[in-house]
């Protein structure tokens, strides 16, 4: 799993929270992990709804990392591309109740996780 990515269960819920700050950008790395853990708890049958959401007040999610694109590799742009498709997918596949507990801004990929599970706002 991923130091960037705190599970939590609480009961019957699993609260995922995001913890790469500043912004809580995604990286190929932590995309992979939420698609691990979330494959995890797919299979995890105490389990019956998921949370994600930021740490901090200030960002929910800013989408990828742009330092992951600094170099202008297309490959890479590719890559991430292909593994946010593969994390948005198992997001959707989630079997349980599923909850973007937004607790600040949520732009780029971050709004995009937001979007492929249900909504409660903090504010």
């Amino acid at each position: 799993m991923s130091a960037q990515i705190k599970v939590q269960k609480q009961g019957h819920t699993a609260v995922l929270t995001m913890s790469n700050p500043p912004a809580n950008t995604w990286t190929e790395q932590t995309l992979i992990s939420l698609t691990d853990i979330i494959n995890e708890l797919n299979g995890d049958k105490n389990i019956f709804a998921l949370v994600i959401t930021g740490e901090g007040e200030k960002f929910f999610s800013a989408g990828a990392d742009l330092n992951v694109f600094a170099s202008g590799d297309k490959g890479v742009a590719a890559q991430m591309s292909q593994v946010f498709g593969t994390a948005f997918e198992a997001l959707s596949n989630f079997r349980g109740v599923s909850i973007a507990a937004i607790n600040g801004f949520a732009m780029g990929g971050g709004l995009e996780v937001a979007l492929h599970l249900g909504y409660y706002s903090q504010h």
